[in-house]
């Protein structure tokens, strides 16, 4: 019978840490992202035969930490697994770099990858896309009352961020790069487990701004608390993480599994596997131009 394997967590927590100065950050950003997944996707062919011919595993990138992926995915892995009909394991790996050999590796049979990876990966390396999360910009914000009223008012302020490599807080650093900002010269960065836990340390004062992807996920902030939140600096909209599978997994099986997942906004029982995954989450239909923003990012 299909099922679902419990995800094991990690030893380590997510922590609070401030970033180092990083010189030509948006270069090195470029090489990381887009250079190290390309070399690999060259040099590594994901073997179909990686796993048993009757389990599967279902990856999903480590931008949440193991147990908070669990609580957010296991449900949709279960429902992939009743769908294709086999046992499903949930997995992730400690850290990008090891998620990224993994992928890579074929030890998943389907991935959510971020949305850096994705021209690699599907435009080189015979990754099949599936559905990927709608496009949003990133944004920076602030109190409503805060006296900051452009990202120059920065320079000597602390600026919160999500996971050091979160698309919104690539994408954020990318731009404050462009303009001259760097992190830890121009101003304090400090990383944080999750939105809500930046949001909360802005309203202590603890950071003078934080950084979104979410623009639902601020306005349940402001209801819950009830606050007001301004945006400071917004970017332009791009494409966010993307379900693909690898290289020769059966075609009507990567089909089942697209049309499943698109169409999981018409049922009760759909939307409430969205909601697992985060706050008004759902999926689009892919296509290769909408990832033409994170190919200029990477220029």
């Amino acid at each position: 019978m299909a099922g679902v394997h419990r995800l094991t967590p990690g030893t380590s927590k997510p922590t609070v840490n401030v970033i180092p100065h990083f010189t030509s950050f948006r270069i090195r950003l470029a090489l990381f992202f887009s250079g190290l997944w390309l070399v690999c996707a060259s040099g590594l062919q994901a073997n179909p035969h990686a796993e048993s011919h009757t389990v599967y595993r279902f990856g999903v990138f480590p931008y949440l930490s193991p147990t908070r992926i669990e609580q957010a995915y296991a449900p949709l892995a279960a429902a992939f697994g009743e769908l294709l009909g086999r046992p499903l394991r949930l997995g992730t790996a400690k850290d990008p770099d090891t998620f990224r050999t993994r992928v890579l590796r074929g030890d998943f049979a389907i991935a959510l990858v971020p949305p850096f990876a994705v021209v690699p990966l599907v435009d080189h390396g015979g990754y099949v896309p599936l559905a990927r999360q709608p496009s949003s910009p990133a944004r920076i914000v602030v109190l409503i009352n805060s006296s900051l009223k452009q990202t120059d008012g920065l320079r000597g302020k602390t600026l919160g961020l999500p996971p050091t490599r979160s698309p919104a807080s690539v994408i954020i650093r990318i731009d404050l790069d462009k303009q001259g900002l760097l992190a830890g010269t121009d101003f304090q960065a400090r990383y944080f487990p999750s939105t809500p836990a930046c949001l909360h340390n802005l309203l202590v004062n603890r950071v003078d701004a934080c950084v979104t992807g979410s623009g639902a996920g601020l306005r349940s902030f402001e209801r819950k608390m009830g606050v007001k939140l301004r945006t400071l600096y917004r970017t332009e909209p791009f494409p966010h993480m993307l379900l693909v599978t690898r290289p020769g997994l059966p075609p009507d099986e990567s089909d089942k599994l697209r049309h499943f997942i698109l169409s999981l906004e018409e049922s009760v029982a759909g939307r409430d596997l969205l909601r697992h995954t985060g706050p008004d989450s759902r999926f689009v239909p892919y296509h290769s131009a909408d990832y033409d923003a994170i190919r200029r990012y990477l220029k």
